[in-house]
């Protein structure tokens, strides 16, 4: 196993495959190779996590020669698979999970990935076929890009591998349609990227890229199987709980030190509490960030340590972190514009865990599989709502009062009637501009999840978390800030069987108009202390909210906003007209904060 960076391309170039692996280095800097032939040009940096020997080196080859790998991620269950290719007749030269691929791929064709328990994104060059076969792990994981004209296919880890061989980062080539999705939604989603003839290789997606024809062809190996819920408590907490139980063994197979993020939430403190069963937790590291003031889980973290008694770390982020990492580091680490502050301590705490170990346990997709966030309880609300039958919700509508304390009820009531496929855009992008790419976006997305979720709304935000904001957003997050500090993460509820287990449970059974991840906290009841149990959720955020108001940002924001008038008129329009006329609105803040990280890339990647 190993966290590591790949790139390629289809023409012979060994010092531009080599430039390309020095630009993503620090996702690998234990070891780096190079593959030249006269179809193609593969490259590798590695970051040794199972087998530290010299034949864990990449890229990789079978013994006839035939295929070649890249690989990036951890497979899991490579034991189990390896086992069984070996009853088949296939001899293992090394402990590696990346040779195991090679030789499922081999024997099972590119459904091997089907098999695969894990996190991935690799490229195989097979000689016999005169093709690469790029996949992406099941929920988008590990990152992917990829680029392409007529002639030439380039892929890599980051951005800015690719652009190392392409000058992608032009204004000219700066995608609108994307720039749009990222100022709606704070992320730029697969399969879009911020530059034209750039993608990003979908979470559950394979891509074939034929040498000969210079063609490709996509494919989902995998889908999200519909909502069916189960009515068998028990039945699904024993399920859950023996589930967990397993992803975090799992992913505890290492050959080097294994730590865990540990922040006092349901997430992170529960995958702690299972990690006793397997390690000394008093040799355990752990790591955390407190805020100031209403921002901070310090509390809780404590509580949860003196429970477990880990050999904990924590750092308290202040507003010199900030100022120093938006300078200095967000676009540098984050080589396409991401709008999400709590990218900062993610950074920090991955740092900090680099001291002392290479494998951090984390607690990311908890709230996507069981219902964590508090718009999940307010598309429940809208269901309970919808139980009414319409005519009499229109008469209502206009019966309750224009008054203060009627607000919620009355705007309730108005969402209920919208069509649910338009409803995601106005509960949770208010008073973003309407007719936009994102407008047809986000309902060609939503009509897709409502028939996922049988017509549920509340199961189809939850599913919107998971398979689109989780990966492009939260999953970019921690990738890019843990490898940027040559850590891998893993998070047990990522396991693509809790997704699945996901849409067998009842939505009332992971939130109610009150209540979220009502089901989880009955499978962790004996896991982690009462107080962390009980608690509502708190954002991994700092108080970027009243950093931003200093006079240094906001003159940035107002002078550097004209580069959004040739890019984006829109946009720029929406900023002058609405944002800036009341920047102290809660709603607007987010999006003069989007506005700030973009105006970072923006100075790195377009004018530097």
């Amino acid at each position: 196993m190993k966290m590591c960076g790949i790139n390629g391309f289809n023409w012979t170039d060994e010092e531009l495959i080599k430039k390309m692996n020095e630009v993503i280095r620090h996702r690998g800097p234990d070891d780096e190779g190079i593959y030249v032939n006269k179809d193609v040009s593969l490259g590798h940096v590695r970051l040794s996590i199972i087998d530290l020997s010299e034949k864990g080196h990449q890229p990789m080859m079978d013994s006839a020669g035939e295929v070649i790998i890249v690989y990036n991620g951890e497979i899991y269950n490579f034991i189990e698979i390896r086992n069984e290719l070996s009853k088949k007749g296939y001899s293992f030269k090394t402990k590696t999970d990346t040779e195991v691929i090679l030789y499922a791929y081999k024997e099972w064709g590119f459904d091997c990935v089907k098999r695969f328990d894990g996190m991935w994104a690799f490229a195989i060059y097979d000689k016999r076929k005169q093709l690469m076969f790029l996949s992406r792990d099941r929920l988008g994981i590990k990152p992917l890009y990829y680029f392409r004209d007529e002639k030439n296919f380039i892929f890599s880890s980051e951005m800015k591998g690719i652009a190392e061989v392409k000058k992608i980062n032009i204004k000219k080539n700066i995608n609108k349609d994307a720039v749009t999705l990222y100022f709606a939604l704070g992320f730029i989603p697969a399969p879009y990227s911020i530059y034209k003839n750039v993608y990003k290789v979908e979470p559950h997606q394979n891509l074939i890229f034929d040498l000969r024809n210079k063609k490709i062809k996509k494919w989902y190996y995998w889908n999200l199987p519909r909502y069916d819920p189960v009515y068998a408590k028990k039945k699904l907490i024993e399920k859950g709980k023996k589930l967990f139980y397993d992803a975090v063994r799992l992913r505890m197979r290492s050959d080097v030190p294994v730590g865990a993020f540990l922040s006092g939430g349901l997430d992170s403190s529960s995958v702690v509490g299972i990690m006793k069963e397997y390690t000394n937790l008093r040799m355990l590291h752990t790591f955390s960030i407190g805020f100031e003031k209403k921002y901070d889980e310090t509390k809780y973290m404590n509580i949860v340590v003196n429970k477990f008694h880990t050999r904990h770390h924590h750092y308290k982020y202040k507003k010199e972190d900030f100022e120093r990492f938006i300078s200095e580091k967000y676009a540098e680490v984050y080589d396409e514009p991401l709008g999400d502050p709590s990218a900062m301590p993610t950074y920090k705490v991955s740092e900090m865990a680099n001291k002392f170990v290479t494998v951090a346990l984390g607690g990311d997709g908890g709230d996507e599989v069981f219902g964590g966030y508090t718009r999940h309880l307010y598309a429940y609300r809208i269901d309970k709502i919808k139980k009414i039958p319409r005519p009499i919700r229109s008469v209502l509508f206009y019966l309750i009062p224009e008054l203060p304390k009627f607000h919620k009820l009355k705007e309730g009531m108005e969402m209920s009637l919208a069509k649910s496929e338009e409803l995601y855009s106005k509960l949770f992008s208010r008073g973003f501009l309407e007719n936009t790419v994102y407008d047809a976006w986000i309902y060609e997305k939503m009509k897709v999840l409502m028939r996922t979720s049988n017509y549920k709304f509340g199961e189809a935000v939850r599913i919107f978390d998971l398979l689109y904001r989780l990966p492009e957003a939260y999953l970019v997050k921690t990738d890019r800030a843990s490898m940027a500090n040559s850590l891998e993460v893993r998070s047990p509820f990522l396991d693509h069987r809790f997704a699945e287990l996901s849409q067998r449970i009842p939505l009332e059974w992971k939130v109610d108009s009150f209540k979220t991840k009502k089901l989880m906290r009955k499978i962790i009841k004996d896991i982690v202390p009462k107080e962390i149990l009980f608690r509502g959720k708190q954002g991994f955020t700092p108080p970027i909210n009243e950093w931003i108001f200093e006079k240094k940002y906001l003159d940035k924001i107002f002078k550097k906003t004209e580069i959004l008038k040739d890019l984006a008129p829109e946009i720029y329009d929406f900023f002058e007209n609405k944002v800036f006329v009341d920047i102290n609105r809660k709603e607007n803040r987010k999006y003069l904060i989007r506005l700030l990280l973009f105006l970072h890339w923006w100075e790195k990647w377009m004018e530097s």
